[in-house]
């Protein structure tokens, strides 16, 4: 018996942590005076999709500022395992009671609420265990992905070491077979292969901060198509950050999307 509720219950994970190997304390950089994971938090907890929103952090006292943070916003905060991010999240979606989980990778504040919830959407009416959109639109850092809290647990206990690192469903994409995957396009209008919305490096914090200084005009929600409406304008922001490599684990994931698109 689920002590939440009835089913299905959706939760949105959010993964962040103030380590890291590019840019150490990412997650409290300010956007517009206000922390980007403060920023991050209540753009998701916005969304009426969702039964809950959980930050999940790793455990140790360097990420307290993290828990209190969430907290404040009245956001629950769980603390797990520093390295083995597929157990973090498997562990926090059981502490949350959830059925489903919504992906969202810490240092993307820009996001799309509005693509996250024709996820969740096309996720139950289909009855998937994993539900994304493919390509090349994920290193762009604006979206999130919905799967089973099963389809987690499976991937955790079939996996090796390499499959429990930060990118969470490498265990599904190169196992696909196992799993009931649906797959969604991004809107045309927020296809943008060529910018780069995610936060890892300063370049990253200065485009985003910048972003957030126009369009976040009295505590504004910046939503996904005004801050890409603005790169279009403005052509020599979007271009700041071109240079910088995405992380492999991703460039990885773009690769295995052909295989599934093939075997759809």
């Amino acid at each position: 018996m689920n002590p939440f509720g009835s089913e299905p219950r959706v939760v949105a994970i959010v993964s962040a942590r103030m380590a890291s190997t590019r840019y150490p304390g990412k997650a409290l950089v300010p956007l517009a005076g206000r922390p980007l994971l403060e920023v991050l938090l209540e753009r998701v907890a916005s969304s009426p999709a969702l039964d809950s929103v959980c930050l999940a952090t790793a455990g140790g006292d360097d990420n307290l500022p993290l828990v209190e943070l969430a907290r404040r916003l009245g956001v629950p905060a769980f603390q797990g395992d520093e390295d083995d991010v597929l157990r973090r999240y498997v562990d926090c979606a059981r502490s949350m009671g959830a059925q489903h989980v919504v992906r969202v990778t810490g240092d993307n504040p820009l996001t799309d609420i509005e693509t996250m919830e024709r996820l969740v959407e096309a996720h139950l009416q289909s009855g998937a265990d994993y539900t994304y959109v493919p390509g090349d639109a994920l290193l762009m850092g604006i979206l999130s992905e919905v799967i089973t809290r099963t389809a987690l647990e499976q991937s955790w206990e079939r996996g090796e070491a390499r499959h429990r690192s930060e990118l969470v469903t490498l265990y599904i994409k190169e196992h696909p077979e196992q799993f009931r995957i649906k797959t969604l396009e991004l809107d045309a209008d927020l296809y943008r292969p060529q910018y780069r919305l995610t936060v890892d490096e300063k370049e990253d914090v200065a485009l985003m901060q910048e972003l957030f200084r126009e369009l976040a005009v009295s505590g504004k929600r910046v939503t996904t198509r005004e801050a890409i409406a603005y790169l279009d304008k403005n052509k020599a922001l979007a271009k700041r950050n071109v240079h910088l490599n995405h992380k492999a684990h991703n460039v990885r994931s773009v690769k295995l999307d052909a295989a599934i698109a093939g075997k759809k």
